[in-house]
């Protein structure tokens, strides 16, 4: 049943909405904390330039997905790095 629900069409669309939205939240986070010029408001800028950017990319590349389980496996393979780096960059 689960297995069933995950690999749904409905699953793939909810992957290419909510989840690129959440990875390119922690990706435009990473590259807030690791762009290495300017002032804060210019790291914050850099991001943001780059948000639209990521969330199209991850988007398109999520709805191309044949299923929901490969569309997640694509969001998780760029959400787990970037939320490490957020996580390790925070914490130090």
């Amino acid at each position: 049943m689960f297995i069933n629900i995950i690999r749904s069409t409905g699953s793939r669309n909810i992957a290419a909405i909510i989840g690129s939205f959440l990875a390119t939240v922690a990706l435009t986070i990473s590259i807030t904390l690791l762009w290495p010029f300017g002032s804060l408001a210019e790291q914050v800028f850099a991001g943001g330039i780059f948000f639209f950017i990521f969330w199209a990319s991850v988007f398109y590349w999520a709805i191309l997905a044949l299923d929901g389980l490969q569309a997640w496996t694509r969001i998780l393979i760029l959400l787990i790095p970037a939320l490490t780096i957020d996580i390790i960059s925070l914490a130090s």
